[in-house]
């Protein structure tokens, strides 16, 4: 709560449960406890400290008494009306008092004109209805409520110049469609109330992935909560989807357990999925052990639909520098977000990178030619193809199966000129020392490419082939794998 956004709540807090509230904004916790014995009881906390029972019931009756809750299930039909002989689907469109005041200017003018029209109609059915033994008089009015605080509107949805009634739409985009009418219904109350009355509302979204295939649920998540960061309304939202969960703030999924008791459920809880325990909600829908997640945290996080998954953070460097502009070879699209996935032992999980496919709509990923024998078959079972879906950087030489492999070679030729206790090291019996060098090189080899731009085109003649290849899947937009990752799990 906020003393801007919820004057009236706080207000009404502060003299219920005897309680001033002097910061700029509160967390009120409302919290259920339900007994086989008591049945249900409520408590209250307002920043942590618990009111007494009596207040605790009172302010959860004022929420109640709001109608401040927009709770939408997506697993449940949708209200439907017949106008004539079609279904229609209706959005109830809520006003402001001055929009209802304008509407109430209009309704008494159409009232009037249609009293004019109907005269002689009026007659008529007076006439008829002048037969009975009871004796009505006829009256033209519009339909009741025209100025009230809502009104039933059709809805239809327009497509490429196709207009089309809204439940006549496929049910993947009538629930989403329903949902975001029902944050709008949220939003237009929380702005139409005068100061002093406002509260916020919030709404509570059964299943919002229901009908849509995994990247439209990764997309519609995201939507919700940057509706809820921009509007300021609290969305929480119930769901079996690993691809609705919040990616952004991992500590937002609350994961619900339950434990037995001599094999029947004894109670529900909830996990901790704070600081460390951000992957268990994920671990729990995926089927997955939790420390499987940690190298991809960072990709959940991508905003972006085109996505290049590269090996680690070196080659991340390398072919960022190919999205800017200055060298002699063609640009990397800079619409590509690159992202990099933490070792090539990462691909092997099959079930998770399908995962973090559907989550987007274009994904091509990279890896070192050293790791090829081991990781293409992984990719090939999961119906990618070399070139359209991935690619292994290097060249078929000793020592050049990685991505320095398509590296200049007066680049080469320059660090190891320089760095000759590094290149010795290579050749040492101690595993650990001959790592520490290659790594070492490794850098030393990034540090020296990204320094200097007067490269011909020759010498990044195999960075340029990486590059073409890149591109091209990325402006293909009928790739097979897309295809095959949009029709899965459609509705």
């Amino acid at each position: 709560m906020t003393k801007e956004e919820d004057p009236a709540l706080i207000a009404f807090i502060e003299r219920i449960a005897s309680k001033t509230i002097s910061d700029p904004s509160a967390a009120l916790r409302i919290s259920y406890s339900v007994t086989d014995s008591e049945g249900a009881s409520v408590g209250v906390t307002i920043d942590g400290a618990t009111t007494d029972e009596k207040a605790a019931k009172e302010i959860e009756k004022r929420i109640k008494d709001s109608n401040l809750l927009f709770l939408y299930n997506s697993t449940t039909p949708h209200e439907e009306y017949y106008y004539g002989t079609r279904r229609r689907m209706l959005y109830d469109f809520v006003m402001s008092e001055e929009e209802q005041q304008a509407l109430y200017d209009a309704e008494r003018h159409v009232e009037r004109r249609l009293r004019k029209l109907a005269k002689e109609h009026t007659q008529g059915l007076s006439n008829i209805l002048g037969r009975l033994s009871e004796h009505f008089e006829v009256e033209v009015t519009p339909p009741e409520s025209y100025a009230a605080r809502s009104t039933p509107l059709g809805l239809s949805l327009k497509d490429r110049h196709v207009e089309v009634p809204l439940n006549d739409w496929g049910s993947g985009t009538q629930n989403r469609t329903q949902i975001l009418m029902a944050i709008l219904q949220a939003s237009r109350i929380k702005r139409s109330e005068s100061t002093a009355d406002r509260i916020t509302p919030f709404v509570v979204v059964e299943e919002p992935e229901s009908f849509l295939h995994p990247s439209a649920q990764a997309e519609f998540g995201r939507v919700l909560r940057l509706l809820s960061s921009e509007l300021g309304i609290q969305i929480i939202a119930t769901t079996h989807s690993p691809y609705m969960l919040n990616q952004e703030e991992p500590a937002s999924n609350l994961l619900l357990a339950r434990r037995m008791k001599r094999k029947k459920p004894f109670e529900s809880f909830v996990m901790d999925t704070a600081g460390d325990g951000w992957m268990a909600p994920f671990s729990d829908h995926l089927g997955l052990p939790s420390d499987e997640f940690v190298r991809w945290k960072g990709i959940f996080t991508l905003q972006q639909s085109k996505v290049l998954l590269v090996e680690g953070p070196s080659d991340e460097e390398y072919l960022t520098a190919f999205a800017a502009d200055g060298l002699a070879c063609e640009r990397l699209n800079p619409a590509i977000e690159i992202a990099p996935y933490g070792g090539k032992d990462t691909l092997k999980n099959t079930l998770l990178v399908q995962f973090v496919l559907r989550k987007f709509d274009q994904v091509f990923v990279t890896y070192d030619l050293d790791a090829d024998a081991e990781i293409r078959s992984a990719l090939h079972r999961l119906g990618l193809r070399e070139g359209r879906d991935f690619i292994a950087l290097g060249t078929q030489h000793a020592g050049k199966d990685c991505i320095e492999g398509l590296l200049p070679e007066r680049v080469l030729a320059s660090v190891n000129g320089r760095e000759t206790d590094l290149v010795m090291k290579l050749g040492s019996r101690d595993g650990a020392e001959r790592r520490k060098a290659k790594e070492a090189l490794k850098r030393k080899y990034l540090e020296e490419f990204v320094s200097r731009k007067d490269y011909s085109r020759d010498e990044l003649r195999e960075f340029a082939r990486v590059i073409k290849t890149i591109n091209g899947r990325f402006a293909d937009r009928k790739s097979p794998m897309l295809k095959t990752r949009r029709t899965h799990g459609a509705a």
